[in-house]
Formats: C-alpha cells, sequence, structure tokens
C-alpha cells in the first residue's frame, strides 16, 4: 500500500487522539518499517491492518468502526490531491462513477503498479445505486466511509449499506448508496 495512506492514518490518529497515542500504538505494532513513512513509498498492506486492529483494541470498538472512520476522515484529503477535473462532479453517483472511469485511471498513468479497487457497477436509479467493491485487502468498510466523506464534502445526505459483504460470510461485497 502507498505511503500516502500510512501517512495519512498518522494525521488521523493524532488528529483524534494525540501523537503520544501514536507512538504507543507504534512501539506495540514493532512494524519492520518501524512507522517511519514517506508518501511515495510502498508498505506492506499488513502494517496498516496491524495499526488498525490496535487502535480498534485501545479504542474500544471494531476494526470496522475504525476502518470507516478513517474512510470518511481521509476522503477530504485525498481530494484536495484529487487530479485535475475530479472536482467537477457535485453528485455522489457522478464522483462514484468518476472514480472507476477517470480517477483510478489516473491514478494508474502515475503508478502502473498501484493497486487500486474495483468498483463493478450493478444497478443504478434515481436515488440508489449498488455497486460490487473489489479489491484483495477487502477495505469495504473503509470505502464505505470514503463515500460518506465524499458525500459529506458535496453536500449530499446518503444512506450507505453492504448488501453483501465477504467479512460476513457473503460470496462478495456490494455497497448500496442512497440517496436521503
Amino acid at each position: 500500500m502507498k505511503g500516502i495512506v500510512f501517512v495519512k492514518f498518522n494525521e488521523f490518529i493524532e488528529e483524534l487522539w494525540g501523537e503520544e497515542f501514536w507512538d504507543e500504538i507504534l512501539d506495540e505494532a514493532d512494524l519492520s518499517s518501524e512507522g517511519a513513512y514517506t508518501t511515495v513509498v510502498t508498505y506492506d498492506d499488513q502494517e496498516l491492518f496491524k495499526l488498525i486492529g490496535l487502535v480498534a483494541d485501545r479504542q474500544n470498538i471494531s476494526e470496522r468502526e475504525a476502518q470507516f472512520a478513517f474512510g470518511k476522515w481521509v476522503f477530504k484529503e485525498f481530494y484536495s490531491i484529487a487530479p485535475s477535473g475530479a472536482h467537477d462532479f457535485e453528485d455522489v453517483f457522478e464522483f462514484l462513477h468518476a472514480v472507476q472511469d477517470f480517477i483510478h485511471v489516473e491514478v494508474k498513468k502515475l503508478n502502473p503498479n498501484a493497486l487500486v479497487p474495483e468498483f463493478k457497477f450493478l444497478s443504478e436509479t434515481s436515488n440508489k445505486l449498488s455497486f460490487h467493491y473489489i479489491s484483495p485487502r477487502q477495505l469495504c468498510f473503509f470505502c464505505e466511509g470514503i463515500v460518506h466523506g465524499l458525500a459529506q464534502q458535496i453536500g449530499q445526505a446518503v444512506n450507505v449499506f453492504q448488501s453483501e459483504c465477504e467479512h460476513e460470510g457473503g460470496q462478495r461485497c456490494v455497497l448500496v448508496v442512497e440517496k436521503v
């Protein structure tokens, strides 16, 4: 996983619980990187999962809640560095299509080895969109948070849930976004 995610996770943790808490979980995690992250280096995905697990344990929340909170928080950070044209969308559904058709394409141009999630759109009406979230990292709860962060950024109210989830015995992760 790219270092930008780890750098932003560090900022997220320090903003919510302070620098001392970040240092404590790094010490406990005993990571090969030692928590010295830079934005352009690729790090082992397991480091993020270990950090999320430690945050969940220490804050008495589920890993699902920790991933969701980070996703919601980090959207504004990613939005601020998104490629030119990514800010042209004023609708959650349009933006989600743009993630698949435009934003991830631009990311791959900059880094052909980037492992970005794929969205396979399943159905769409004027107020409801469902898509299959495909990623070997299985960060579907993080994705739910990202969608909430997106909606907050552009001022649209949404409900987001999963009609299927691999973490709960499903064959795949299907996110459903409803405008309210």
